[in-house]
């Protein structure tokens, strides 16, 4: 298995309070493990494009998750992408970091 380095994924909530900034993994990968951070109550959504300012467009099928504090960790299937963002389905009211990392066979 291919693993790559940790990022960070953050929702700026002055700037786009439901949607992080793009991150470039750094090269393809077929699944994104991800420590989602605390959130309220919200579904999370995964989006890629082909370049890194690229059109983002979702990826699968949306997660749902309850107000969290946080400490909970996911891997998501997303075939051969390397440019992501998360979006959160209701604006956060704080600034959010998620933890990302591609990992392929």
């Amino acid at each position: 298995m291919v693993e790559g380095s940790w990022m960070d994924a953050t929702i700026t909530y002055l700037t786009d309070a439901d949607l992080t900034a793009a991150v470039d993994l750094g090269r393809r990968f077929e699944k994104l493990e991800v420590f989602i951070p605390t959130l309220d109550e919200t579904t999370l959504i995964l989006h890629a494009a082909e370049k890194l300012a690229g059109t983002y467009y979702p990826v699968g099928n949306s997660v749902s998750v309850a107000s969290t504090t946080g400490g909970y960790k996911d891997t998501w299937i997303m075939g051969a992408v390397r440019y992501i963002k998360i979006e959160t389905g209701t604006d956060q009211t704080a600034n959010r970091t998620f933890r990302v990392s591609g990992t392929r066979s």
